[in-house]
Order: C-alpha cells, then structure tokens, then sequence
C-alpha cells in the first residue's frame, strides 16, 4: 500500500522536475507525505500538477483535479483553484471516471467493494470536497457562480442509496460556503434538505446519524447568526442525539466523529466541562484523528477543567507531532490558554521548532 511507503525529503521534492512518467503508487505515497504529513501544500500542488502533465487514465485525471484545486485552495491560491476546477469542468464531459466515494477518493481496482463515484457524484465532490475550496469561488468576487454550480451539481445528480452520502455531505459543505459568505437563508435551506435526504436512508442507524450530524451544523449556523438561545437549545439537543447513538450501538467511526464535531461547538462557546469527556472518549477509542487540532482542543480542555498541567503538557506535545504545522499561534488564539499563552514551558511543548 502507498499509506506504508516513504520518501525522503529529497526525493519528494525531486519529483516534479523529473521526465519520467509518475506512477500511482509514486503520487500517493508523495500526496500522502506532503499533504497529511507535511502540510505542504505548496508541494503538493506542484506534484499534483506534474502529474496532470502525463497522459493518465480518465480516473486518474479526475483525482489529480480534484486533489490540485484542494491544494491550491488550502494555500490560498483561490483563482488558480477555481481556474482547475473550471478545466475539469470543461474536460468531464464525454468522459467516464471511476473514483471511490471514500475519501481520498483513489480510482479503485478492478472488483473493490467500495461504492464508486460516476461522473455526475464527482462534481458534487469536486464542489464540496472542503470549505476552503468551496469558498473560493467568493474569493475571487464570483461567489453566485458557485451557487450555481452547486444547484446543477446536485439537480444533475439522480437520488440512489449509493449517492445518498454524497447528497448529504455536498449539501452540508455547500451549507457552510453559504454560512461564510452571510447567505442565512440559503444556509438554513441547505440545513433542511440535508435533514430530509437523511430521512431517505434505508439503514436506521445511518438515518440517526445523520439526523444527529445536521444538528452540530444547525449550532454551526446558530453562532454564525449570533443566535446563543438556539445555540444552547441544538448544543442540548445534540447531547441527546450522541446519547441515543451511543445506546443504539452506532459504529466508533461514526461516533468518534460525531464527538468531535460537538466537542468543537462546545469549546468554541466555552463549554469545556461538556467537551471533556466528549474527548476523553475519542481518546480512549483509538486518539484524534486528522492534524493537531483535535489534540490540541482536547489540552484546552484538560486545562480548563483540571488544570493538570501535566496532561495538558503531553497532549500539546501530541498535537505537535501530528501536525506539520506551526501550531504556536492557534494555541495563543484559545481562549482556554489564556493565563499559559506566553508560558514557556507552553509553547515549547506546542512549537514546531521543539521538534527538531
């Protein structure tokens, strides 16, 4: 698998200068690295476009497009994201690619149990696949076109079981670009359609997850609108729903994901006490998933609450080491580490430049 291999350093950084055809396995491994890893997303837009310049399979293309406008976006190339996805744009049609609805979306083999995603889901991705792309069409004063991209993205897209994640997802990303650029109204319409597409799934258990999910948005929305009396009543409404989940038997994926989402809404109105355990429980089942933030947001907690320096100390140290970037400034921005934010044994524990 790609996910096991690494490059050095140099090699990485060697790839896009090199004539030699890259090979899947090659962009994965280097994608991974730079992406997840190394947060260079500098890098990985110059890799990603390297790529593009080869001949590839149609599945291939896709993926590298949707991968380079993310990357592009992400570092805040918003016109040369959109400029990618308008590329695509011209280049889907008459083609057929294949890609898994799982991110990150590799072209799955020949015979891969994973649900595939044909050209219509892979629109709805491309638009939705972050906030920071999908954000970028504002960016750029063109924030009508993407609505209207992602209305006929969705109107394209014929409702099955299969596309039922990507309907939602879609919407919930669209949602949020909506909520960014202060368009309530839509933002609120997105949230509705979203609690009816999970009403259309045939499994039980999923239908109450995503019931739950819709509600974290619904206090995402709320705080945007300044809004606390319907923040505190989703905030005790999504408690509720992570109850039921929890005696329902929902897979640990799916509520460790949950947790981390209302976690997040809980830190962000102070509600520290409420998120700790939230935390403590993703811990316990595995740890954080994804960059620093998480491990980070979790020692805000641990020192607001306990004020065990101790802990908070290791789990900054952890956000550190599965992070690529200097986290130095997110933490002085968390309102729990006020008292600690020129600490030096602080910012030691969370510094990039400790690790070297």
């Amino acid at each position: 698998m790609a996910d096991d291999l690494e490059l050095s350093k140099d090699a990485l950084r060697q790839l896009p200068a090199t004539d030699a055809p890259l090979d899947a396995e090659t962009i994965r491994t280097g994608w991974m690295q730079l992406w997840l890893r190394e947060c260079d997303f500098e890098a990985t837009s110059r890799l990603l476009t390297r790529y593009l310049a080869q001949s590839l399979s149609e599945s291939e293309t896709a993926w590298a497009y949707i991968n380079l406008a993310n990357s592009l976006a992400v570092a805040e190339h918003a016109a040369e994201a959109v400029h990618v996805h308008e590329t695509f744009e011209r280049w889907l049609p008459g083609t057929s690619p294949r890609l898994s609805s799982t991110w990150p979306y590799y072209p799955p083999p020949d015979g891969s149990p994973d649900v595939m995603m044909g050209p219509d889901e892979i629109r709805v991705t491309f638009l939705a696949q972050s906030v920071e792309f999908a954000t970028a069409y504002a960016a750029v004063g063109r924030y009508a076109d993407y609505v209207a991209k992602a209305d006929a993205a969705l109107a394209g897209l014929t409702p099955t079981q299969a596309n039922l994640e990507v309907r939602f997802y879609g919407l919930l990303i669209f949602m949020t670009a909506c909520q960014v650029a202060g368009d309530f109204e839509r933002a609120e319409r997105h949230l509705l359609a979203m609690d009816a597409i999970a009403g259309q799934a045939e499994n039980a258990s999923k239908a109450a997850q995503l019931h739950a999910f819709v509600v974290t948005y619904e206090v995402q929305l709320a705080r945007a609108r300044n809004d606390p009396v319907r923040v505190a009543g989703k905030l005790q409404q999504a408690l509720l729903r992570l109850e039921e989940l929890e005696k329902n038997g929902s897979p640990v994926t799916d509520l460790r994901w949950y947790r981390h989402e209302l976690a997040h809404h809980l830190t962000q109105v102070g509600h520290y006490d409420l998120a700790l355990p939230l935390l403590d429980a993703n811990l316990s089942t595995g740890g954080h998933s994804g960059n620093g933030y998480a491990w980070m947001m979790h020692a805000a907690a641990v020192w607001e609450v306990t004020r065990d320096r101790s802990r908070a100390l290791g789990l900054l140290r952890d956000a550190r080491a599965h992070d690529g970037r200097d986290l130095v400034g997110e933490f002085q921005r968390f309102a729990a580490f006020r008292d600690v934010k020129d600490d030096p044994e602080f910012l030691q524990a969370i510094a990039r430049s400790a690790a070297s």
